[in-house]
């Protein structure tokens, strides 16, 4: 089954939004979790732990918010630093 079926609409708004922004930004690593087949189960993670952010900066009417982009670029690198250890 697909997980991103069980999303609401403003959690795939989140989504879609994460998965542009990790795209264009982390482009080779956006690729490598593509190739290994774990590119969704990542930016579900990602969208947990940036939910905060996206509440905070009441998207989606800051979709276009340079600040929120900032802070969610800045959130994936720490992210990403944890994973690291795993090849990645």
């Amino acid at each position: 089954m697909n997980p991103l079926k069980l999303l609401e609409p403003d959690e795939r708004e989140r989504y879609d939004y994460l998965q542009e922004v990790f795209e264009e930004e982390f482009e080779q690593t956006h690729l490598a979790f593509h190739v290994s087949g774990i590119l969704i189960y990542e930016l579900l993670n990602l969208l947990a732990v940036c939910k905060y952010l996206f509440d905070e900066f009441g998207f989606p009417e800051s979709e276009d918010s340079r600040l929120l982009r900032y802070a969610v670029t800045g959130t994936i690198a720490e992210y990403l630093e944890g994973d690291q250890n795993h090849g990645f």
